[in-house]
């Protein structure tokens, strides 16, 4: 804790987590999985990405109990959104949109798949990304995470947009152990929890 003009201020160790858009495909007519895994047990189709990471606050303690719930494309660039007009396929074996809530630690786990590009209007696709709701037990974010070196990054005027658009893109790695799957971690900070 600092004192500033005879007032104690606490210093914040970790920035919050950029805002983004909740985006037109938030799921409606769907129920999430609640097991964490979007694949069906890796049956989807394309890239098997494991997503981790933890929620904290600005103070960096876990914040145990967060409702963290992702939504995205599939593989192929198409939302499961009766609004969502991609002419691309569903993939029957891909759910697109789960919940879980944080251990005590604050750590959440999921297997998804990695997301296409899909058109967002004329001459316009936007890049892969996955979106996030995350509930605390003071606040709420919505955001979005991107891939790093993806070509549509750069003209993404959400990502483009965003405060620290760095704090919202994660590099892929290749998953240990599991042939051909890729892995990432994105810790999202809530300011108190």
């Amino acid at each position: 804790m600092a004192v500033v003009d005879d007032v104690a201020v606490t210093e914040t160790a970790l920035l919050r987590t950029p805002d983004q858009i909740l985006g037109p495909f938030y799921p409606v007519q769907q129920e999430p999985v609640l097991t964490g895994d979007l694949t069906r047990s890796g049956r989807a189709q394309g890239t098997v990405l494991h997503l981790s990471g933890r929620v904290l606050t600005g103070a960096g303690e876990p914040v145990a109990g967060a409702r963290v719930e992702i939504w995205q494309a599939n593989a192929a660039g198409r939302y499961a959104h009766p609004n969502d007009s991609n002419p691309t396929p569903l993939d029957p074996n891909f759910d697109g949109f789960a919940v879980t809530a944080t251990d005590a630690e604050g750590r959440y786990r999921f297997t998804t798949v990695v997301p296409a590009v899909y058109p967002a209007g004329p001459g316009r696709m936007r890049p892969p990304h996955i979106h996030f709701k995350v509930t605390g037990k003071r606040e709420q974010l919505v955001t979005q995470i991107y891939f790093a070196g993806h070509e549509w990054n750069d003209r993404d005027p959400w990502l483009q947009s965003a405060r620290r658009k760095d704090a919202l893109i994660v590099a892929l790695r290749d998953a240990p152990g599991e042939a051909g799957a890729k892995a990432t971690t994105f810790d999202i900070v809530l300011a108190f929890g």
